[in-house]
C-alpha cells in the first residue's frame, strides 16, 4: 500500500512538473502583452500599432503620400535618413509626394516591426526594420537596395495610434548630395 501511494505521488509530481513546463511560456507571453499597473492587455494596442506601420508601408508601395502619411499627427517631428527635420504632417506628405514623382517612383518597401515598448499606456516606441528596392540616387543612378531602421514614437489619441516622432537611419546611406 505504501509503495502504491509513493508510486502515485511520484507520477503526480511528474505530471505537475510537465504541466508547469507547459504553462511557463504562456505565463511569460501573458506578461509581455499586459501592462504594468492594472494588467491592461496590450495585445490590441500592439495590433493597432502594427497596422499603422503596415498602412504606412502600403501607402509607400502605392506611391500615395497621403495614404502613407494617414497616421502621422499634424504636429509630427520627422527626421529623415539625411538628418533633415520636417515639423508637420503636410511637410512630410509634400516631401514624399515629390519623392514618389521622382527618385522613389519605382520603389518597393518592406517593414518589419522588431519591438514595441510602452513608455506609458498611451505612448509607445516602435523599432521598425525596413528595406527598399528600386530607388534612384539624386544623381539619377540606380540605388537598387537600401535597408535601415526607423524609430517611431506613437501616441494613442482618442481611438487611434498616430506617429508623433520619426527618426530614420539608412544602413547604406550615401554622402549628402548624392
Amino acid at each position: 500500500m505504501i509503495r502504491t501511494v509513493s508510486l502515485w505521488v511520484a507520477r503526480a509530481s511528474g505530471m505537475l512538473a510537465a504541466l508547469a513546463a507547459l504553462l511557463t511560456p504562456l505565463t511569460m507571453l501573458q506578461a509581455q502583452v499586459t501592462g504594468h499597473a492594472g494588467g491592461e492587455v496590450r495585445l490590441s494596442s500592439d495590433l493597432a500599432i502594427r497596422q499603422v506601420v503596415a498602412g504606412f508601408s502600403d501607402g509607400w508601395n502605392r506611391h500615395d503620400a497621403a495614404a502613407m502619411c494617414a497616421s502621422l499627427s499634424d504636429d509630427v517631428q520627422w527626421t529623415n535618413w539625411r538628418g533633415e527635420v520636417l515639423h508637420t504632417h503636410q511637410q512630410v506628405q509634400d516631401a514624399h509626394a515629390m519623392l514618389f514623382a521622382g527618385l522613389y517612383k519605382n520603389t518597393h518597401r518592406t517593414d518589419e516591426v522588431k519591438s514595441v515598448t510602452y513608455l506609458q499606456p498611451d505612448l509607445a516606441s516602435v523599432d521598425d526594420y525596413w528595406t527598399m528596392t528600386g530607388a534612384k540616387a539624386r544623381d539619377g543612378s540606380d540605388w537598387p537596395y537600401r535597408a535601415g531602421y526607423v524609430t517611431f514614437l506613437m501616441e494613442r489619441r482618442g481611438n487611434r495610434w498616430v506617429i508623433i516622432v520619426s527618426h530614420t537611419a539608412d544602413f547604406n546611406a550615401k554622402t549628402p548630395g548624392q
